[in-house]
């Protein structure tokens, strides 16, 4: 979609290896003559490790394009979760050999083609990808291909390519004969920055790009940064940026749509933003974070609860002052009296009594009846709020009344330049994926959040609704 806005001729970070955009680092370059090596001295057993992306299969895959089939046979397998039987028949159909449930017939059937090929100069190679996910019944019956052999040589080389755990799963006791086969050992690592750089200007250059204009500098520096010279994820990074560019109709992919593009697919905003203040962090930061951490434990193990208990017993004395005409004064603030609730006929029927028989009725109790301190419910201060009067109730109840009215839903304002992850931080200071998800399930009406227009209206729940 992009290809004629930047002038190329092809996709240059298609993600599916192609052998036309091999690029060789010093460990490629390592595991291909490796390889190459092993086959034509015929050594047997080889082993690729390498972690996910970093280009394994680009390399095979480009071993097998550039071979001569005319000297050299391949059989290419990459679903290694297999049994040894399954193994067979697939190497006997890419063969043209005879599949049955015999294990036996079909290695001696698969023997004779092998001898008849070495007969006639011709070496025959299997490259299994993914061999990490291999059971290890099967890996341990590969050492029944690996006899397969002569006085002089092997005549079948096989290539295991697979991530640092096929090197675990080797180790195991009961696999240690396979390990001691194994003739060829490479590794492909991560690409340095410098390699990182190049891999991208090559991937350019055979997309018909004459530089990396495309990219600024900034937004290059960034995308290598975030994918830490794993090609897979550079291929990745790269084609979302220059998408977003386009739907920006930017001449360049900048380092905006470069942020875009990696907050979009990997949700690292929060994680850059989290390494730079590792980064600057000092002493004295870990001990402003140990002490938030001390408060939190302590205002959720209930610590502060009898400070609590004490604002709302006052929030409720002052209530009771400002809507009923009789009160009682308790010495030290320290006790509110209990007025227990009434039904509607009770309240009916007080209304019609005179004034004195509320004092003959107080009279008759002789000690008010206090209640704990914890007895008051928070339903019942919001309750009463609804009869307070903003100009004459005090500090506390208007705090209060405050406090409850921002549980609702806040209404915000679009404006130009805003993002939907930028108002997610700046209102809740975090941008975890379960916070985006609830608060995007709160704004049905909008299409898409990564194109927010000047002007919507985003609603934002309060901090204490967020499950």
């Amino acid at each position: 979609m992009y290809l004629d806005y930047y002038q190329l001729t092809k996709e240059p970070f298609y993600i599916t290896p192609d052998p036309e955009f091999l690029f060789l680092s010093e460990s490629h370059k390592q595991a291909m003559a490796n390889t190459v090596y092993g086959i034509g001295m015929k050594k047997g057993l080889m082993v690729i490790y390498g972690d996910v992306g970093v280009g394994k299969t680009m390399v095979a895959q480009a071993l097998l394009a550039k071979s001569d089939r005319e000297y050299l046979k391949t059989i290419y397998i990459d679903n290694a979760d297999i049994t040894f039987l399954e193994l067979l028949q697939a190497i006997s159909r890419q063969f043209g050999l005879t599949t049955t449930d015999n294990i036996s017939e079909m290695i001696t059937e698969l023997r004779q083609f092998l001898l008849d090929e070495d007969k006639a100069d011709r070496t025959v190679a299997l490259f299994i990808d993914n061999a990490h996910s291999m059971p290890v019944e099967t890996l341990d019956n590969l050492v029944v291909l690996s006899n397969l052999e002569t006085k002089e040589k092997k005549l079948l080389q096989i290539v295991l390519l697979g991530q640092p755990k096929l090197e675990t799963l080797l180790n195991k006791n009961e696999l240690r004969h396979i390990k001691q086969r194994v003739a060829i050992r490479t590794t492909i690592t991560p690409l340095s920055p410098d390699e990182s750089l190049s891999y991208v200007q090559h991937r350019l250059k055979k997309a018909g790009a004459s530089d990396t204009s495309a990219f600024t500098k900034s937004a290059l520096k960034r995308i290598l940064r975030e994918a830490k010279g794993i090609p897979r994820v550079i291929n990745v990074l790269c084609d979302n940026a220059l998408v977003t560019a386009f739907g920006r109709q930017t001449k360049s992919v900048t380092s905006e749509a470069a942020n875009e593009a990696i907050t979009d697919l990997m949700g690292s905003k929060q994680h850059a933003y989290f390494k730079k203040y590792l980064r600057w962090q000092t002493g004295a930061m870990a001990a402003v974070m140990c002490l938030c951490v001390v408060l939190l434990i302590a205002f959720r193990s209930g610590y502060f609860s009898p400070i609590y208990s004490q604002k709302e017993v006052s929030i409720e004395s002052n209530l009771q002052a400002a809507n009923t005409s009789t009160s009682f004064t308790v010495s030290n603030q320290s006790a509110v009296p209990q007025t227990n609730p009434q039904s509607e006929q009770d309240k009916a029927l007080q209304e019609n009594v005179p004034e004195q028989s509320n004092t003959a009725r107080l009279k008759e109790k002789e000690v008010p009846q206090f209640p704990p301190k914890n007895t008051i419910s928070k339903t019942d201060i919001m309750v009463s709020k609804t009869q307070v009067d903003p100009q004459t109730a005090p500090k506390s109840v208007l705090l209060q009344t405050k406090i409850e009215r921002g549980k609702r839903m806040v209404k915000v304002k679009v404006r130009q330049g805003d993002s939907f992850i930028m108002l997610i931080k700046d209102f809740y200071g975090r941008t975890d994926k379960g916070l985006l998800a609830f608060v995007k399930s709160k704004n049905s009406h909008i299409q898409d959040f990564h194109n927010l227009r000047q002007g919507t209206t985003l609603f934002f729940p309060s901090a204490s609704d967020i499950p």
